[in-house]
């Protein structure tokens, strides 16, 4: 049975809608910080960030594949989902300690219509009218990604989300510079 995560709320403190040094100064991105020390649901999205390919220096993507971000807003809110599919998280967590796995087992981990489970949730409040003539970083009324005959999505993509892993709490400020010291990456994840 898979029951519902709970509502989460305000996540200002772990997610912004931000340029980041890496991008165009004037394309802001969904930013969303994940400490690899964090809560068990933290710590398997960074297991799964294992998958990524590094492109830049610093700098990994993620394949639809092994993990996808799904971006709602409703009203003023507006919630990114990290979805992997359940056999994905399994082999993620295949290799770690028993009690990590037991956790990752425990999770109630909520199913969507395509098969993905949801592994990490964050919200934020937003003005969406203000981000309007950001094209591409929020989904418009009725968007939905064009899938594949396999399920993937494909065509009519958001921006993608950026993620910034990192060890314990951190600012915004404190990520950016932690990207400068190389002691945070940054993952590309694709989003719909």
């Amino acid at each position: 049975m898979n029951l519902p995560l709970p509502h989460i709320g305000d996540d200002s403190v772990r997610m912004w809608i931000t340029a980041l040094p890496l991008s165009g100064a004037d394309e802001a991105n969904i930013v969303l910080a994940v400490d690899t020390r964090g809560d068990v649901g933290e710590r398997l999205a960074c297991a799964l960030f294992n998958y990524g390919h590094e492109g830049e220096e610093g700098v990994f993507y993620l394949l639809p594949m092994d993990l996808w971000a799904r971006v709602e807003v409703a009203g003023d809110w507006l919630t990114v989902r990290l979805v992997a599919w359940r056999e994905r998280v399994a082999q993620s967590v295949e290799y770690r300690d028993e009690e990590f796995r037991r956790l990752v087992a425990a999770l109630p981990l909520e199913e969507l219509p395509d098969g993905r489970v949801t592994v990490l949730r964050r919200e934020i409040r937003i003005d969406p009218a203000a981000l309007a003539d950001q094209v591409g970083l929020l989904p418009a009324p009725g968007h939905r990604a064009a899938l594949s005959p396999e399920g993937e999505p494909c065509g009519d993509e958001l921006r993608p989300v950026l993620i910034l892993d990192h060890e314990g709490p951190a600012t915004l400020e404190q990520l950016v510079a932690a990207l400068d010291d190389e002691e945070a990456s940054v993952l590309v994840v694709g989003a719909d």
